[in-house]
């Protein structure tokens, strides 16, 4: 599935309120029919999922929909906490801060990745990166190794501070200590976020 703009949108809309698909409908300036197709999209995604809501006067039941981000509202605190950040020092220091944040988890997961094969390093990354919320996955294609992530669970604050993906690749260089290359970007409307491993196809 690709995350395009009006999934994102309908995703940000949820993670503040639950809404069902005519208020969506409204709101967005599209159609109901459009509203349901997306919704089933990041329904199978795990990105929302629907709940019944009795109606307060007479009427029927009515399904909501709502952000499965348990942790919208330290998002939001996150968001405002970088944003005086960059008003303040500047874009270079909350990659700084990111950088700080990832170096503890480079020290945590560097021991449990010592010794290993590549395929094996790769394993245990993507066993990770999925007890994290990101779907992830490895492969090999082409002569390369692909590491995939199928979710972003900070993907708001991505899209608001592009230094998470820039700490991410990083992160990941340092980890693997090769250089990597990301093909594709959720927040930048991509399926995933796909990073080849190395520069030299390995079947050369």
């Amino acid at each position: 599935m690709g995350m395009g703009e009006t999934k994102l949108r309908i995703l940000e809309r949820l993670r503040s309120k639950a809404c069902c698909a005519g208020d969506l409908a409204s709101n967005l300036g599209i159609s109901k029919v459009a509203v349901h197709r997306h919704l089933e999209d990041l329904e199978r995604e795990g990105l929302v999922r629907a709940r019944v809501e009795k109606n307060l006067g007479r009427g029927r039941p009515k399904q909501v929909f709502v952000a499965v981000d348990e942790q919208a509202q330290y998002a939001r605190m996150c968001d405002d906490i970088l944003t005086h950040l960059r008003e303040l020092f500047g874009t270079g220091m909350v990659l700084e801060v990111l950088s700080r944040r990832n170096a503890k988890l480079l020290g945590e997961l560097t021991p449990y990745l010592e010794g290993l094969s590549l395929e094996q390093k790769l394993y245990r990354l993507a066993e990770f990166l999925t007890q994290q919320g990101y779907q992830a996955s490895y492969y090999q294609e082409n002569g390369f190794w692909y590491l995939e992530q199928g979710r972003c669970p900070k993907l708001a604050l991505s899209m608001e501070h592009p230094e998470f993906c820039g700490a991410e690749l990083e992160m990941y260089q340092k980890l693997l200590s090769l250089p990597i290359l990301r093909e594709e970007r959720i927040v930048l409307g991509g399926s995933c976020c796909r990073y080849r491993i190395g520069s030299v196809n390995l079947q050369s």
